[in-house]
């Protein structure tokens, strides 16, 4: 059992037991595989998730539309007169701030402070505490992919020639609630081994979130799901990569390449600075 404080006002976990220890790899598995998973969306579940999510962050019901991409979704959006009225403001950070980090830190006033940083290396890295070498970097367990995609949107909506903020209006506003997964795998590991107490509500919200929605444009009178990449392709260290063939795609054929995580912009700049000045890092 875990050892606690004696401070009857709080119940502070210090540290956990062999056997709480062994749980640890059972929800990483089960939080990587809701991560990477390319199965196609239910839209009917999808809509019962959204609702929920906007009324526990105490915004109204907003209409729901679904695209196969994020991409697909912008060009349809901007067909529309007045489309920044018609989405409304962006609540990305906002509903992050009135769920997810709420949640979090209830979990966290419940641990000693040097448990909750160990405990979340843990979940990240199975080889801790293990430190990076040049020979051996340390890798973390959970994929991420959100930059080379935001990049790849960048690049295609710079073609269509808008302007910056336009652009930063949609690539701000969007979410991959997969990618959350290192939070949620430690915040069900605390509840369900752990018992501690959490906003039920909220954290029923986070998980529907991963488990149901691919991707998200959260805005206040609308919100747009898109459907989860068909193909998701990573390498050894669980960098989004793929030799020759893009590494991220939808069913719709919009496609991100990507090598070792980095998206072919961030190469060619790196490339251009080089030429330029030998000396650039």
């Amino acid at each position: 059992m875990p050892r606690r404080t004696n401070d009857m006002r709080k119940h502070i976990i210090t540290e956990l037991s062999d056997e709480q220890e062994a749980m640890l790899p059972i929800y990483r598995d089960k939080w990587r595989s809701i991560q990477i998973s390319t199965e196609s969306i239910q839209q009917e579940k999808a809509t019962e998730v959204i609702k929920a999510a906007y009324a526990v962050s105490d915004y109204p019901e907003p209409e729901i539309l679904f695209y196969s991409s994020p991409m697909t979704a912008i060009e349809k959006i901007l067909t529309i007169e007045n489309f920044k009225m018609y989405l409304g403001r962006d609540i990305h950070r906002k509903f992050s701030k009135r769920v997810l980090d709420p949640v979090l830190h209830g979990i966290k006033q419940q641990l000693e402070q040097h448990l909750f940083i160990r405990l979340r290396n843990q979940i990240q890295h199975p080889e801790f505490p293990y430190y990076s070498t040049h020979s051996h970097p340390q890798v973390s367990y959970f994929p991420y992919t959100g930059t080379c995609l935001e990049r790849q949107l960048i690049t295609d909506l710079d073609k269509l020639k808008l302007e910056f903020t336009d652009i930063s209006y949609f690539t701000s506003s969007l979410s991959r609630p997969a990618e959350w997964a290192i939070w949620s795998c430690m915040l069900d590991f605390c509840i369900s081994v752990l018992n501690l107490q959490y906003d039920k509500k909220k954290w029923n919200v986070i998980q529907d979130l991963m488990r149901y929605c691919g991707l998200i444009f959260q805005f206040e009178k609308v919100c747009i799901v898109c459907d989860r990449p068909c193909k998701l392709s990573f390498d050894a260290e669980n960098l989004l990569h793929a030799e020759g063939e893009p590494a991220l795609k939808f069913a719709d054929g919009y496609s991100v390449y990507a090598r070792h995580g980095r998206h072919p912009s961030e190469e060619y700049r790196e490339r251009y600075y080089e030429e330029q000045d030998p000396d650039f890092v």
